[in-house]
């Protein structure tokens, strides 16, 4: 992921969430998604799950209907 936004996780200020350029892009720049960030023990951004910015709201859904979050 190219990293264009980042801010603190709310329920854990040592996590980020960071937005941006998916690693799977063809090179136009248009694929973008979200990454939820921890850091390991010297620090450095550990490799969390990406997913579209577009899957969002199906994932959001998904979690809703299956009971793990809501609104």
């Amino acid at each position: 992921m190219k990293k264009e936004y980042s801010e603190p996780v709310k329920i854990d200020n040592s996590c980020e969430l960071r937005l941006g350029i998916a690693s799977w892009d063809d090179g136009t720049e248009t694929s973008k998604s979200i990454k939820f960030t921890w850091f390991d023990k010297n620090g450095k951004a550990a490799r969390g799950g990406e997913f579209p910015v577009e899957a969002l709201p199906q994932a959001l859904d998904f979690a809703i209907r299956k009971g793990y979050i809501s609104l």
